[in-house]
C-alpha cells in the first residue's frame, strides 16, 4: 500500500462463477487496473500518467469475500488475479451480506462493484451498470430478480460516487427506464485485447468434427439471445457445405431438450474454454450476433479481434460498437437473416473487407484505457473533495 492515498477494494461476490458476459467485464477490468496500481506500472509497461497528475491515484487493491463464498472467491482469485489479496469480511452471505456488511466495510477505501448490484446506501463507491435488460426482455428473467434489480439499481444509482454503464445505449435506456440519473453516468468504454492473452486450443476443431466450414454463434436459451431465429434463418438459407455451431449456454443438451430445430449442419457444443473460444472464431468462416438487444457486444467484438467476419444484430448497442466493421440485419427478420448469411457465405471479398475493417474496429477497444478511465474519474473525486 502507498501512505496517503486511499485503498480500493473490489466487491467479490463475482468470483467463481462462470463467466459470461458481465463477468468477463469483472474479471479483464479489474486486472486491467492492478497492473495500473501494481509498482507504478501501466498495462502495456509504460509509466503513462492516468490524466490527472497522480499516475495511479489509490494506494492499493484488495478483494473483500463473504465467508460462505471464501473458498470459491479465493480459488478463482488465485487463477485470475494471483497478486490481489482476499480478505473475508463479515459472516452472511449473498444479497444480505453485500447490503449489510460490505457496506459497512473500509468505509475509508473506494469500493469498486463491476457486476450491477452493489450496497444500495453506501456512497464512496463506484457502480458500473451494465444495461437495462432486464426491464427491456423480462421474460429472461425471474419476477424477483426484476423487482430486485430495479429496487436495488435505482437507489445505489442516487447515493454512489461513481457510476459507469457501458455504451450509450445502455446509458439512454437506463436514463430512460428511471434507473440511473439523467447525466449521472459515464460511458465506460470496455476492452476486447483480453484474447491476445489466450492460448488458442485448436484441438476443439477435431473433438467436435468440425471438418466443415461454419457459421460461429455463441449464446443461450435467453430470449434475447434470439438463436431460435437464428436457427431458422440457417436453415432456410441452407448454405451448401456450411454448417451452424452453436457454443455456451452451459451443457450441450440443454439446446436439444428445448426444441429447437435440428439439423445435421447444426451443431450444439455446449460451454467452452476461453482457448477454445479463441480457436473457435479463429477458425469459423463468419460469426453471426443475432440478439434482440446488447448492452455493449463482447462477442462480435471478440471475434473481429481474431479476424473473423461478422454479422450482426441492429438491436441494442452492437452498431454503435462494432460500426461499419459489420454486416447487419434486423433481429425480427428472419428473412433477413436469410439473406445476410447466404450473402456473406458466398462472397469473399465481402468477407475480407469485414475481417479488415473488423480487426481494426477491435483494437480501439483495450482494457489499459478502461482502467485509466476509472482511476481517474476516483483521482478527480478524491480532487474535489479534498
Amino acid at each position: 500500500m502507498i501512505a496517503g492515498k486511499p485503498v480500493l477494494v473490489l466487491n467479490g461476490r463475482f468470483l467463481g462463477r462462470p463467466v459470461t458476459g458481465v463477468e468477463r467485464l469483472a474479471i479483464e477490468l479489474a486486472d486491467a487496473i492492478r497492473c495500473r496500481i501494481d509498482t507504478g506500472v501501466a498495462v502495456d509497461g509504460d509509466d503513462t500518467d492516468t490524466g490527472t497528475g497522480a499516475r495511479h491515484p489509490v494506494g492499493g487493491f484488495e478483494i473483500l469475500a463473504p465467508i460462505p463464498d471464501l473458498t470459491a472467491v479465493a480459488a478463482a482469485a488465485a487463477e485470475r488475479f494471483p497478486k490481489i489479496p482476499v480478505h473475508a469480511v463479515g459472516h452472511l452471505g449473498g444479497h444480505a451480506w453485500e447490503q449489510r456488511e460490505l457496506a459497512r466495510a473500509r468505509p475509508d477505501a473506494w469500493l469498486l462493484n463491476l457486476c450491477n448490484t452493489s450496497p444500495i446506501l453506501r456512497r464512496r463507491q463506484a457502480v458500473v451498470i451494465c444495461d437495462a435488460q432486464f426491464i427491456l426482455h423480462p421474460e429472461s428473467y425471474s419476477r424477483a430478480f426484476r423487482w430486485w434489480y430495479r429496487f436495488a439499481l435505482s437507489i445505489a444509482s442516487r447515493r454512489a460516487a461513481a457510476l459507469f454503464t457501458i455504451s450509450d445505449f445502455s446509458r439512454l435506456e437506463l436514463e430512460r427506464f428511471g434507473v440511473v440519473p439523467k447525466g449521472k453516468a459515464q460511458v465506460l468504454q470496455l476492452g476486447i485485447d483480453h484474447l491476445a492473452r489466450v492460448t488458442a486450443d485448436d484441438g476443439v476443431i477435431a473433438r467436435h468434427g468440425l471438418d466443415r466450414p461454419y457459421i460461429l454463434a455463441i449464446g443461450s436459451l435467453a430470449r434475447h439471445k434470439n438463436l431460435r431465429m437464428l436457427i431458422d434463418a440457417f436453415c432456410e438459407a441452407r448454405p451448401a457445405g456450411v454448417d451452424l455451431v452453436i457454443a455456451g449456454g452451459g451443457n450441450a443438451r440443454v439446446f436439444g431438450d428445448a426444441g429447437l430445430r435440428k439439423a445435421d449442419a447444426i451443431r450444439y457444443l455446449g460451454r467452452v474454454s476461453d482457448g477454445e473460444l479463441k480457436a473457435l472464431y479463429g477458425h469459423a468462416m463468419v460469426f453471426a450476433c443475432p440478439s434482440l438487444s446488447e448492452g455493449f457486444g463482447f462477442t462480435p467484438l471478440e471475434a473481429m479481434s481474431m479476424g473473423c467476419p461478422v454479422v450482426a444484430t441492429t438491436g441494442g448497442a452492437v452498431p454503435e460498437i462494432c460500426d461499419d466493421a459489420a454486416l447487419y440485419a434486423d433481429p425480427s427478420d428472419p428473412v433477413a437473416w436469410r439473406d445476410a448469411l447466404a450473402r456473406i457465405v458466398d462472397d469473399a471479398d465481402l468477407r475480407d473487407d469485414l475481417r479488415a475493417r473488423g480487426r481494426a474496429r477491435a483494437a480501439r477497444y483495450t482494457w489499459h484505457d478502461a482502467a485509466g478511465q476509472v482511476l481517474d474519474t476516483l483521482a478527480a473525486l478524491d480532487t474535489a473533495k479534498g
